[in-house]
């Protein structure tokens, strides 16, 4: 039997609706985006009655079991006994199919925001009216913007730490600092500008979210080889954060008022 996505997704939906400690089941990631393509994997919910998280983590573990040979069953450590998060990969099917499944209880709600268009359930299974919207809170959102907006400009201030590495000549230290004090805080004001309902993907799905341009000169700044790069670097995006600031401040003040 060949093992296909489909498949995969019909075998997990069967082996656990009929149970009562299963409330919900849907689909995350580019199922609900509709941008599925060969590379794609599988990124499953499941809702479970209070104390049961562990009980759905075994049936998958069983299904999947049945289904073929698992060459990966990882779970992410440190999880709360409320959210637990596992990796599965059955060894017939293709490297980029893993199955990414989130197994939460009802001490964890669920709320989809209208306007972030990132993280659109598939609902497979739903008993209790579990999947819901709502609109994002206003003021919470403004004032979260605002943090992170102070929380660039504060970790941009320190570029002095990726310069002083560059011009020692060591790459690897030049490297990450230009990453932390130079990259990622452009890259956070960029968000607020471009995809303020979610501003906290950094560069997931960077190259659809962001204008051509900025994926353009984004490419530019990441692809360093040398020290000599880093330093060339580090002054282009001087001139790209001073003008993304000015821009997100403008775009926090239309939004949100002083």
């Amino acid at each position: 039997m060949t093992i296909t996505r489909e498949t995969i997704i019909n075998e997990m939906v069967s082996n656990l609706e009929g149970e009562d400690f299963i409330l919900a089941i849907w689909l995350e990631g580019s199922d609900g985006t509709q941008s599925l393509d060969e590379y794609s994997d599988i990124d499953l919910v499941c809702y479970t009655r209070e104390g049961f998280v562990d009980n759905a983590i075994s049936r998958l573990d069983d299904c999947l079991g049945r289904l073929g040979q698992l060459d990966i069953a990882y779970e992410q450590p440190g999880r709360p006994a409320n959210n637990r998060y596992k990796v599965y990969h059955l060894l017939e099917t293709s490297e980029h199919l893993l199955i990414d499944v989130t197994v939460q209880s009802e001490s964890m709600p669920v709320a989809f925001i209208h306007e972030d268009q990132t993280v659109i359930p598939v609902v497979l299974v739903d008993k209790a009216g579990i999947v819901k919207y709502e609109h994002v809170e206003h003021a919470s959102h403004g004032s979260e913007l605002r943090r992170q907006w102070f929380r660039a400009q504060g970790i941009y201030s320190q570029r002095s730490r990726a310069v002083k590495y560059a011009q020692r000549g060591l790459f690897l230290e030049s490297l990450i600092y230009y990453q932390k004090f130079v990259l990622q805080p452009l890259v956070d004001m960029l968000r607020i500008i471009h995809t303020p309902f979610q501003a906290d993907c950094f560069l997931v799905h960077a190259s659809r979210d962001f204008p051509a341009d900025v994926v353009l000169a984004l490419e530019n700044l990441y692809g360093v080889k040398t020290v000599q790069d880093i330093a060339e670097r580090i002054q282009v995006a001087d001139d790209l954060f001073r003008r993304a600031a000015a821009e997100a401040e403008a775009k926090l003040s239309q939004l949100y008022g002083k």
